[in-house]
């Protein structure tokens, strides 16, 4: 067995091992989103094919119905859940060890798969059952399938990818542009592109005219449609254009574009792209740059999992540069650099008026045991969770986060002024903070309990007025 393969496999036994020691982590952020859906099709209530509208995502509900399925026949608990991601946790090690290799040597290709190791948002997604962990091993899927000339089982992954959702359809988009470059010169491009994700947008297609006929509408729901999916100014715009930027330099990744950009620098100056670099760069920069074009007109907030697909692609073309370019003495502690750098991204704590990628960063783990702690304490207290006003992702049922049978909620503050609750559960997790109205409760409300463990903290207060 060679060196790469037994790096590999110690990555196999790194994701198996959080799977396990994880494994009543419950479902987080918008993992409830997901398994609500879920708990509905696992009990009947509605099908996917006619979602409730406040579960409605547009696309196909893969992932939730997935969830149903293991649930039914293995039973519903946080342990199925978790078992069930990690065939596409062990995917995509697997499929991004074999795109590897097609660019970069044996002992290159090592380094690359530890430093995917070390990508602090594929690891929290990993440990909170993610529902972008199936989109990227379809993806990195779909690239080795494309790289291989493999036409037949091709097709079918970028229907898949176009039916799993929005961000989806944007990678399908961007998987046939990229076909259309690495088609065989002797054959025409453009057909041969088009023949080769018919599938896709026919399946596509087909399935957005039927949640028209369905819903009444296309891409965004009237829901949403004054709130997260506003269409925003052009001065606005730009401002979520640096934050998608943030996000993707966030975490360490900065040290990752520095190499990038360096690298093609330095390959402009010599008037020459290697073909390898150049399909690299196509794999990387053409799917992030549709994505990103198509998220900034919207005012939904921008994740660091959103981009989570172009993260390992990242990694890939840096160390390729590494190989390529830099000088052997240099190599290895660049390398050990990037890995820290990686690694320091579950460190990074921002004030709280920013966003912390809290479901994209290890830090965040504490916060499950002091949540159930702050629950616990509750109601040995006879406090009435209705009386609690907090912010997501508090706001979260137990029912689908943790799958239990019984409802356990705080209220959401935003159904009414801080006056109406008789407590406050204050967290750093929160992301839709107002910072007068956090200031109030900080200043005036008498602090009855808090908890903080590593860089999280809850504080319950209770209201002067009560």
């Amino acid at each position: 067995m060679n060196k790469n393969k037994l790096v590999l496999f110690l990555c196999f036994a790194v994701m198996l091992l959080i799977t396990l020691c994880f494994a009543d982590v419950p479902f987080f952020w918008d993992g409830t989103f997901f398994s609500e859906a879920a708990l509905g099709f696992y009990e009947g209530k509605f099908s996917p094919f006619d979602c409730p509208e406040n579960l409605d995502n547009v696309t196909f509900p893969v992932y939730s119905c997935y969830m149903a399925l293991m649930w039914l026949i293995f039973g519903k608990s946080l342990m199925v859940s978790h078992i069930a991601m990690l065939p596409f946790l062990l995917g995509i090690f697997y499929e991004f060890y074999w795109l590897a290799s097609r660019f970069l040597n044996e002992r290159f290709t090592s380094f690359a798969l530890l430093l995917l190791l070390a990508e602090s948002t594929l690891m929290m997604q990993s440990v909170i059952m993610g529902y972008d962990i199936i989109l990227v091993y379809l993806f990195l899927l779909a690239l080795n399938l494309l790289a291989g000339r493999n036409k037949t089982l091709y097709p079918i992954i970028a229907a898949m990818i176009a039916l799993y959702s929005i961000r989806g359809m944007f990678l399908a988009v961007s998987l046939f542009f990229i076909s259309t470059w690495i088609q065989d010169q002797a054959v025409p491009r453009l057909k041969m592109a088009l023949k080769q994700h018919f599938l896709c947008f026919a399946l596509g297609g087909t399935w957005l005219l039927y949640h028209k006929y369905k819903t009444g509408w296309f891409l965004i729901s009237p829901l949403h449609e004054n709130t997260d999916e506003q269409l925003l100014s052009f001065s606005m715009m730009i401002r979520q254009g640096v934050f998608i930027l943030w996000k993707l330099a966030d975490n360490g990744r900065i040290i990752l574009w520095a190499i990038l950009l360096w690298g093609i620098i330095l390959s402009l100056r010599k008037r020459s792209l290697p073909a390898e670099f150049k399909t690299l760069l196509m794999f990387l920069l053409i799917p992030l740059g549709i994505n990103a074009l198509l998220m900034v007109p919207f005012s939904n907030p921008i994740g660091h999992r959103y981009f989570m697909f172009s993260f390992p692609l990242l990694i890939l073309t840096a160390v390729y540069i590494i190989q390529e370019i830099v000088l052997v003495k240099y190599r290895l502690g660049i390398l050990i650099v990037i890995f820290f750098a990686l690694i320091s991204g579950n460190f990074i704590l921002y004030p709280e008026r920013f966003g912390n990628g809290w479901d994209s960063s290890l830090k965040t783990i504490p916060y499950f045991s002091l949540k159930d702690k702050m629950d616990r304490f509750i109601i040995s207290n006879n406090i009435d969770p209705k009386s609690i006003g907090t912010q997501y992702p508090l706001i979260a049922d137990k029912r689908f986060s943790h799958l239990t049978d019984t409802a356990f909620a705080y209220t959401n503050v935003w159904r009414g002024p801080l006056a109406n609750y008789e407590y406050y559960l204050q967290s750093n997790v929160i992301n839709t903070d107002i910072a007068p109205q956090v200031e109030e409760v900080k200043n005036k409300w008498k602090l009855v309990k808090e908890m903080k463990t590593g860089q999280v903290y809850l504080s319950l207060y209770k209201n002067p007025g009560y």
